[in-house]
């Protein structure tokens, strides 16, 4: 007699029992099973047991809400089936593991595998050379999130985002917001350079929600927008040689004077204020000179706890020198082919492409 026969099993309890089976799904060995008075076979549990697990491995079905504010916001399903937004979730997972490599991790889900901030701090540990001391594993919801603070810090530095252009937070990417993901992703990939080409003009369709009223509305999220001029872009100033390219290569006689020049410019700037250079290298790795010099030349004070007169550590030197380039921009100088993190690494041509921009738009100032 059937050791089932006359008892009515859930799904729950027969997947319980598989298990202790060990049923060879190689040889599909059929095995009835009486589950609520009708016959089903193990292969049919599997095909069962795999659909109901697959929203939780899909690489974009794990969405999250954003309830911040006045209004919840989800993620439609229609824009969840869009073949532009599968494809550019898929582009941006790709990207990840390519960088990843040699780090031996592999994302199968963006909104998941993000939500702790371990992946996306190696991510811009790999992309900037950043440090991030905290590196364990958080496991509580309170550490998960200091760690995602920390992680989002430095990759808004790197970005060099101001508050109005940041379209992601910790909460929303703990939390799985499929958009601030996407936002924040699509911000790394154009600033570090994907090799392929994301879709362009990707918009996704929001449920908003009034939390007073529970009204609901439909409101659209752009994601992307001409990604062909991005990407070209990109690779044009990739590809872009300027005067100090030339200087390196053709001219090395001539850099030791280039050098001097600056630095004499660099050390009537400073001189104002009892400061000096004598390495270049050196002496604005930290960033205190660069921002010294700004403030000088625009003649404003820049307060001292916006940043660290005597830094030591990388990210201390980081954010002096992305504050300097920030600076610079706001003045109205043309941004300088070179990154804070390439300054903070002393690299000779990058400086002294900073110091040659400061220069040029400053220069009637030394008399």
């Amino acid at each position: 007699m059937n050791a089932y026969s006359g008892r009515a099993f859930t799904l729950k309890s027969v997947l319980k029992l598989l298990p202790r089976k060990r049923w060879s799904m190689s040889r599909k060995r059929k095995c009835p099973i009486v589950q609520s008075g009708y016959q089903v076979s193990v292969d049919e549990l599997e095909r069962e047991k795999e659909e109901a697990l697959r929203p939780l491995t899909s690489g974009i079905m794990e969405t999250g809400m954003d309830e911040s504010g006045d209004y919840k916001r989800q993620v439609s399903n229609e824009s969840l089936k869009d073949p532009q937004v599968q494809a550019l979730s898929q582009q941006l997972k790709e990207w990840i593991n390519d960088v990843l490599t040699d780090d031996h991790i592999v994302v199968k889900n963006l909104c998941e595998d993000l939500s702790d901030g371990q992946v996306l701090s190696a991510l811009i540990e790999k992309l900037a050379g950043a440090k991030i001391e905290h590196k364990e594993v958080a496991q509580s919801i309170a550490s998960q999130k200091a760690k995602l603070t920390e992680v989002l810090n430095q990759i808004n530095y790197h970005l060099q985002v101001v508050d109005d252009g940041i379209k992601w937070n910790v909460d929303n990417i703990h939390n799985k917001y499929l958009i601030s993901v996407l936002h924040l992703l699509v911000a790394l990939a154009r600033h570090y350079g994907i090799p392929r080409r994301l879709p362009s003009f990707v918009k996704i369709q929001v449920l908003q929600i009034t939390k007073a009223t529970q009204q609901t509305e439909t409101i659209s999220e752009q994601i992307t927008g001409d990604e062909e001029r991005e990407h070209y872009n990109f690779a044009a100033r990739q590809q872009e040689r300027d005067v100090f390219d030339t200087l390196f290569d053709s001219a090395p006689d001539k850099l030791n004077a280039v050098k001097g020049s600056l630095m004499a410019f660099a050390n009537k700037q400073l001189s104002q204020i009892n400061r000096g250079c004598s390495n270049i290298e050196e002496d604005f790795a930290n960033g205190v000179n660069l921002v010294v010099m700004m403030s000088l030349a625009e003649g404003y004070y820049v307060p001292m706890y916006s940043f660290s007169m005597e830094p030591e550590a990388y990210d201390h030197k980081l954010h002096n020198v992305t504050l300097a380039l920030n600076l610079m921009q706001e003045a109205g100088i043309p941004r300088p082919k070179c990154t804070a993190e390439s300054i903070v690494s002393k690299d000779l041509k990058s400086t002294l492409r900073v110091l040659y921009a400061i220069y040029s738009k400053y220069k009637h100032l030394v008399k």
